[in-house]
C-alpha cells in the first residue's frame, strides 16, 4: 500500500494536571508502528506545568507527526468539554483518543486500522485494555468488576438495558472512531455533565442505532490512580455512577431539570464516599438504583402502551 493511501489517524490527548504521566503517554504515541498520525493535545487549564512539558516534548518530537496542535483554555471546563475541543480539532479520517495518564500499546493504531479495513462499515471500534498503577490484585479486581467484553456480542436492545441497569462496562480508552461518520450522527460528550463523558455518550450511541465493533486484542494500558476520574470512588459501592442520571437519558429531555438536581448531589457523593461510612453510601446507592429501575420500568411500560396505540 502506498503511503498516500494510508488514512490519517488523529490522536487527541486530553490533559489536566498530568505532569507526572504525560511524557509516558506522548512517548507511547510517538512509538506507534503506524506511520501517519496527527497529534492534538488539549489541556483543561492545568494548575501544574503540564502545558510547558507538552510544549517542550512537541518541539523535540514534532517531525514524527503529520500535524501537531496544542490547545489551552483560560477556564477549566471538565473532561466532557475538553474532550469535545480535542475532537473538534482533529482533521484525520479516524480518531484514537487517549487521556494524559494512559498508554497506547505500540501496535494499537495498526491493529485498529487492520480491523476497520476488513470491516469498512465500522464507525466505533473498541478493544481490550490492561490495567496498571496499583497492585496486581487491585488491578484484576477493578478490571473484572468494571469491564465486560461479552457486552459487544449482545443485541442493541440488551446493550442499552445493560448500560442503564448494570452500569458502564465499555472500555472508553480503547475507542477508535471514524470522525466524519460520527459527526454525521452527532454523538459527542454532553457538556452539561462536566466530569462524566463516557457513559451518557454510550447510551446515546446505542440509541442512535450505531453498532459498536470489538477487536479482540489488548491495545491500551489503563492507569489506575487516585487522580483518575473513574477510579476515585470507593470500590465497595454498589454502583459506579448515579443510575438515576441514566434514567434521564433513557426517558426524555423533560427529565433533565430533575437530572441536574441529582448531579448536584452526586458530585458530593463521589467526592467523599467515606465521609459518613461505607454503609451509609451503600444505602444511598441502593435506594438510588431501586428508584431508578422502577422509573425505567414505568417508562418502558408507557412506551409500550404508546406503541400499541399508534
Amino acid at each position: 500500500m502506498k503511503e498516500c493511501n494510508i488514512p490519517l489517524v488523529s490522536v487527541p490527548v486530553v490533559t489536566y494536571n498530568s505532569s507526572k504521566t504525560i511524557i509516558e503517554t506522548l512517548d507511547s504515541i510517538y512509538n506507534q508502528t503506524y506511520p501517519t498520525i496527527e497529534l492534538i493535545v488539549s489541556d483543561d487549564c492545568s494548575t501544574d506545568n503540564t502545558v510547558e512539558i507538552c510544549r517542550q516534548w512537541i518541539e523535540q518530537h514534532k517531525e514524527r507527526f503529520v500535524r501537531v496542535e496544542l490547545l489551552t483554555v483560560k477556564k477549566n471546563t471538565g473532561v466532557a468539554g475538553n474532550g469535545n475541543r480535542a475532537e473538534a480539532a482533529c482533521r484525520g479520517e479516524w480518531r484514537k483518543g487517549i487521556a494524559g495518564d494512559d498508554i497506547l500499546l505500540p501496535n494499537c493504531i495498526q491493529d485498529c486500522i487492520e480491523y476497520v479495513t476488513e470491516h469498512p462499515e465500522t464507525i466505533w471500534l473498541f478493544g481490550k485494555m490492561e490495567g496498571f498503577g496499583r497492585s496486581q490484585e487491585e488491578v484484576d479486581e477493578y478490571m473484572n468488576r468494571c469491564y465486560n467484553y461479552d457486552f459487544f456480542s449482545l443485541s442493541p436492545e440488551n446493550q442499552l438495558r445493560y448500560l442503564i441497569f448494570k452500569g458502564n462496562c465499555i472500555p472508553a480508552p480503547t475507542a477508535f472512531v471514524h470522525i466524519q461518520r460520527n459527526r454525521a450522527i452527532g454523538v459527542k460528550n454532553d457538556e452539561r455533565i462536566p466530569m462524566l463523558e463516557d457513559h451518557p455518550k454510550w447510551i446515546n450511541l446505542i440509541r442512535a442505532g450505531v453498532k459498536v465493533h470489538f477487536v479482540d486484542k489488548i491495545i491500551v494500558k489503563y492507569r489506575l490512580s487516585d487522580n483518575s476520574l473513574s477510579t476515585t470512588y470507593n470500590p465497595s459501592l454498589t454502583s459506579r455512577k448515579s443510575h438515576a442520571l441514566f434514567m434521564v437519558y433513557y426517558s426524555c429531555p423533560l427529565m433533565w431539570q430533575f437530572g441536574k438536581k441529582i448531579l448536584a448531589v452526586h458530585k458530593y457523593i463521589n467526592a467523599a464516599p467515606d465521609a459518613f461510612g461505607g454503609l451509609f453510601w451503600k444505602s444511598v446507592y441502593a435506594i438510588d438504583r431501586l428508584i431508578t429501575e422502577l422509573l425505567i420500568k414505568i417508562c418502558i411500560l408507557k412506551r409500550g402502551s404508546a406503541s400499541k396505540q399508534i
